[in-house]
């Protein structure tokens, strides 16, 4: 990578809850790693628990809480405080090293603590990444409130917000004080490298052709109205394939939907994988059904594999696909359209032909632009 300008770097520290292999703990792992070959100073501060504690361990900069977790626990109200003294207290020790210190959360529970552990610890200057808003429509209206709430008084002590999509930039300008003059989109980077293999092109009607997707097993990604539309597609095509990459708190009920409606040897279930790309590049197709959402990586590694997106339009999706395009785009929750867009891809091969072969203009999506995008931002707030 080449070296930026280092007169007047400050220290980084980033805070995220959990390393799992999601999109923005890789982001987050990235920049910690990335910009330390450009000789910036950087920590990271996360739990104990995800596939990518392994890695950040090796870096003599990691700092692992075992206080910090995901959950939030309304009974185990010490438990939170003692999480936000340890990362106060953590904040602390790297200051009286670093007296020029930008912390930088990502996700909505590290963001909120860590933002608030930096302002007690007398560090001015705090950076949020917003992965999509932590409230959305799916929550009931107290919790939807009680989460905007805390996010509004925390925008008031936020420096800088980082957005990976239009649609978030659209929502904090709509709900937060200054979110406009203190806001910018910086695209979340993938491994393009890894992504460049060409995707199988549409195969004879008497094979397999594999819907596939990269999900964690949460609420978040409503898999269950995805394996609802596969089943519909299977029905009337039993050459049909949907391969699911991913794994977490739902999988026990997704087994037992699958079992229940004997489609046990249509759908795979990946678990985490470490090398997506590899399983993908024998997809034909990429699905889609989640409720909230800033942007996947996911949707980026697809379009890299030329593979035509099916989704719901959720979140920021829209700023890369772009409907009859390179894909799809269906009304949440309408999983039935969803279903019938399989089909026609399946069908029309001359449709699939035009979905797989558009060109995207992923550049903004490249590692290195993120890194300079990030150091660039680091600077000016420094």
């Amino acid at each position: 990578m080449q070296k930026l300008n280092k007169k007047n770097k400050p220290t980084i520290v980033y805070i995220i809850t959990k390393l799992e292999l999601g999109g923005a703990q890789k982001i987050c792992l990235s920049l910690f790693e990335d910009l330390q070959q450009k000789d910036v100073d950087t920590y990271l501060i996360s739990g104990t628990t995800g596939p990518l504690v392994e890695q950040a361990k090796k870096n003599p900069h990691t700092i692992l809480l075992e206080t910090m977790t995901r959950e939030v626990s309304t009974t185990g109200f010490f438990s939170e405080l003692r999480n936000f003294y340890q990362i106060f207290r953590a904040l602390r020790k790297i200051k009286k090293k670093n007296p020029n210190i930008i912390v930088h959360t990502h996700s909505t529970k590290a963001g909120l603590i860590g933002r608030w552990a930096a302002w007690f610890a007398g560090i001015k200057k705090k950076v949020h990444t917003v992965h999509g808003f932590g409230f959305h429509t799916h929550q009931h209206m107290a919790v939807w409130f009680g989460i905007y709430f805390l996010e509004l008084i925390t925008s008031l002590i936020t420096t800088h917000f980082v957005c990976v999509s239009s649609a978030d930039i659209k929502q904090g300008i709509k709900l937060f004080p200054r979110f406009a003059k203190k806001s910018s989109i910086i695209r979340a980077a993938v491994p393009s490298q890894e992504f460049y293999i060409p995707a199988r092109k549409l195969i004879e009607v008497h094979n397999k052709f594999v819907f596939g997707t990269v999900a964690c097993f949460k609420p978040q990604k409503n898999l269950f109205d995805l394996l609802k539309a596969f089943k519909k597609v299977y029905i009337q095509y039993p050459q049909a394939r949907l391969e699911i990459i991913g794994d977490g708190q739902l999988r026990i009920a997704l087994e037992a939907w699958i079992d229940h409606h004997g489609l046990n040897n249509a759908v795979k279930l990946h678990g985490w994988q470490h090398a997506v790309a590899p399983i993908m590049c024998n997809w034909n197709t990429f699905v889609l059904s989640s409720l909230w959402e800033g942007l996947p990586c996911a949707i980026i590694e697809a379009r890299l594999l030329k593979l035509p997106v099916l989704s719901y339009n959720t979140g920021g999706i829209h700023d890369v696909i772009s409907n009859g395009n390179n894909g799809f785009l269906y009304p949440q929750g309408h999983w039935g359209e969803l279903a019938d867009g399989m089909i026609e891809v399946m069908k029309d091969k001359k449709l699939y032909s035009k979905l797989c072969s558009f060109k995207d203009d992923l550049s903004a999506f490249e590692k290195e632009t993120m890194i300079t995008q990030h150091d660039q931002l680091y600077q000016q707030l420094g």
